[in-house]
């Protein structure tokens, strides 16, 4: 317990947005197609080549951001390479449940080049980051 009581203040609000922002995309990744709880206005139609990679842009995006937000929410409570390794961790846990679980969703499917997208994202920002702790 004293640990967490010697955390910055600026922790917990940052903290607080990083699992805002996860718990928005777990819902974007896991909400329905046919009625969405949050309708983005992006196109339906059939699984294309064309859109696969570009929803896979999208995810790559998406976990590229998650990672840097998990990396910020934890870089005053943590040395830099313990903050990156468990945002990175956090970022490639959620693209694997995430893909998992849109297996049991209706009108959702689990998809490779999704997954792929996720770890890329993630190790993108990563690196990164990464090399922007190092640049100095």
């Amino acid at each position: 317990m004293k640990r967490l009581t010697g955390l910055p203040l600026a922790t917990p609000p940052r903290i607080a947005l990083a699992l805002c922002w996860t718990g928005l995309l777990t819902l974007l990744l896991l909400q329905g197609e046919a009625d969405p709880v949050i309708d983005l206005g992006l196109p339906r139609g059939d699984n294309t080549l064309a859109r696969e990679l570009a929803f896979s842009a999208l995810h790559l995006l998406a976990f590229a951001l998650t990672s840097a937000c998990w990396f910020w929410a934890l870089s005053r409570a943590a040395k830099p390479r313990q903050a990156l390794l468990a945002a990175g961790i956090i970022a490639l846990a959620l693209g694997f449940a995430t893909e998992i679980l849109q297996s049991f969703t209706l009108d959702r499917h689990a998809s490779w080049l999704d997954l792929a997208a996720n770890i890329g994202g993630a190790l993108i920002a990563a690196r990164f980051i990464w090399g922007r702790l190092h640049a100095g």
